[in-house]
């Protein structure tokens, strides 16, 4: 996984949400859920 330097902000709800999206997958921390996403999102750009 690579470093990551640009913060990112969210509103509540968006907090929430990846909240959710965390504990649904066992995840430990709602920044594994976004590191997840951002992966998800790599690899469709990259297609």
């Amino acid at each position: 996984m690579p470093k990551r330097t640009m913060p990112i902000c969210f509103t509540r709800e968006q907090v929430k949400l990846l909240e959710e999206y965390a504990k649904s997958k066992g995840m430990l921390n709602l920044s594994q859920a976004v590191e997840e996403i951002i992966e998800k999102i790599e690899v469709v750009v990259e297609k």
